[in-house]
């Protein structure tokens, strides 16, 4: 798992003094978009998770039981797609600007003003509103575990609401906070399509120039290895910065934290904001595909090359899947058995932080050189040449998708394995099971909810993934990732929506799914 991240590293050390590296005069750029994309899209997805985990649940108010889980739709929409929606929302003929020269009259934009949308802060409003779900979802639920106790006192000693939010609440919060705007950031990184439809330069796409424009593998690794060590930079800091703070954050289970009652007048105001975030952010994307892809559909011109999408893209996330599942599994017994292999754990879950850009790198040097092995092998044996049976296979998209997504699946079975514990285990090699029998009778079943929820949740991520899956694919494999990309980089955007929606559509499983599950919480 951590091959791909290790051999980034040996590419860029013998690629000092080439251009197009960290000598590239794209670089400076390159930090500073994305620097500023990183602090727009923060400040707003913080913002916006902290505020609307914040009303939902403390006050009652109309429609909150259905923003519990609307406020969570969002998620199931990759960013890039969101940002194809929105540019036909806001560009001349989207239906913005036409209701503009409707009312006014106006026949072209010289007659009227409307703001370029194709900016660093038109790609920061779009990711925000896909990626506040991240922070609503962590704080939500530190939320539901507060104690009701430290509201309480606070009220008691003559703070207001505001002032118990902001002295006592808001600090109290601050880890799940920051674990939900990391998460968005490292989405954020990751992207390649709703920042390249931007046009912001940020070091993901120069890594992506500088390999493919430029054929210049030596030269993107350095780029690669470059901004992991600033995503590992972060990730240290953060946790650093914490471990110098003590939080009182467990919940008296007596004293369950209690909704306040909005007056009226502000209730309205609140509903309204809760309405616009979830319209913005799901629901405008949402209708501008569906009516797209209806014109679409009415003229009878969906290709048979979607369906033959949709199913290369569905076999290839369920074997993904169950790949993380597997390796999951053995890397959550190592860390719960604490069996002294913990940091390599730590080490192989690590790609989820690394950009599915880079770690395309990363996997193209081990499978290429594999290649050239098994290559070599055939010549000296059978006077035969294999070609690329590994990196130039779905082989390769496999691989990324096991190394990008374990720490998904990971998480999700260690957290079970250790709310279990492992007195079930015990009994039953005192009962004389060996661990085979354990293992398929006792193990496996009581994991069961566990290893659903990892296999959802990776198999949608693998399904959103395009980075990766597009760097990775051979000749003539289409996903519907890779379809929706190739047809709105071409401007064709009529025949992007259709497999739009169907990513958004299984998206919206897990999305639906987590909410209910965690509105039960209380």
């Amino acid at each position: 798992m951590a091959l791909p991240t290790l051999a980034l590293g040996w590419l860029a050390l013998g690629a000092f003094g080439t251009e197009g590296g960290l000598f590239s005069r794209m670089l400076p750029v390159a930090l500073r978009e994305t620097g500023l994309l990183l602090l727009l899209v923060g400040l707003f997805t913080g913002v916006i998770g902290l505020l609307s985990a914040w009303l939902v649940s403390n006050f009652e108010f109309p429609g909150r039981k259905l923003f519990e889980w609307a406020f969570i739709l969002p998620l199931a929409i990759p960013t890039y797609i969101s940002a194809y929606a929105w540019v036909e929302v806001m560009d001349f003929t989207g239906p913005l600007q036409t209701a503009i020269r409707t009312f006014t009259g106006a026949k072209s934009m010289r007659e009227y003003w409307f703001p370029d949308f194709r900016t660093i802060g038109g790609a920061a409003f779009v990711m925000s509103l896909v990626l506040y779900p991240y922070v609503y979802l962590s704080c939500r639920a530190f939320f539901l575990m507060q104690s009701g106790v430290l509201v309480a006192a606070s009220r008691t000693l003559g703070a207001g609401p505001w002032r118990t939010f902001r002295d006592v609440i808001l600090p109290l919060a601050r880890p799940a906070l920051i674990v939900g705007v990391s998460l968005a950031l490292m989405e954020v990184i990751n992207d390649v399509g709703a920042v390249e439809f931007f046009g912001v330069n940020t070091l993901t796409a120069i890594v992506y120039a500088t390999w493919l424009n430029q054929s210049n593998l030596p030269g993107a690794a350095q780029l690669a290895v470059t901004t992991v060590i600033i995503i590992a930079g972060l990730i240290w800091l953060e946790q650093h910065e914490r471990r110098k703070l003590d939080y009182l954050t467990r919940r008296d289970s007596r004293v369950p934290p209690a909704r306040v009652k909005i007056p009226p007048t502000i209730a309205v105001w609140v509903t309204l904001f809760c309405t616009v975030i979830v319209g913005l952010g799901f629901v405008v994307p949402v209708l501008e595909l569906s009516s797209t892809a209806m014109v679409r559909i009415a003229r009878g011109i969906v290709g048979f090359e979607i369906l033959e999408a949709l199913w290369t893209t569905v076999w290839l996330a369920f074997v993904g899947a169950a790949i993380c599942v597997g390796i999951g599994y053995f890397t959550a017994r190592r860390m719960v058995n604490a069996d002294g292999s913990r940091n390599l754990s730590y080490l192989a879950t690590f790609g989820y932080a690394v950009p599915g850009t880079i770690l395309a790198i990363g996997v193209l040097v081990p499978l290429g050189f594999l290649d050239g092995v098994i290559n070599d092998a055939t010549r000296a044996w059978f006077n035969v040449t294999v070609g690329l049976v590994l990196s130039g296979s779905p082989i390769a998209i496999l691989y990324a998708y096991s190394v990008r997504f374990l720490t998904v699946s990971h998480n999700s079975l260690e957290a079970a394995m250790k709310k279990r514990g492992v007195n079930l285990l015990e009994a039953a090699h005192v009962l004389g099971a060996n661990r085979w029998r354990s293992l398929i009778e006792v193990d496996l079943p009581t994991l069961r909810p566990a290893i659903v929820a990892a296999l959802t949740l990776v198999f949608v991520e693998c399904i959103k993934e395009l980075p990766a899956t597009l760097l990775l694919r051979p000749l003539g494999l289409e996903t519907l990732s890779t379809y929706v990309y190739a047809e709105a980089s071409l401007e064709n955007f009529e025949s992007a929506a259709v497999p739009a929606l169907l990513i958004i559509a299984i998206g919206l499983v897990p999305a639906i799914l987590g909410g209910k599950l965690q509105g039960g919480e209380r």
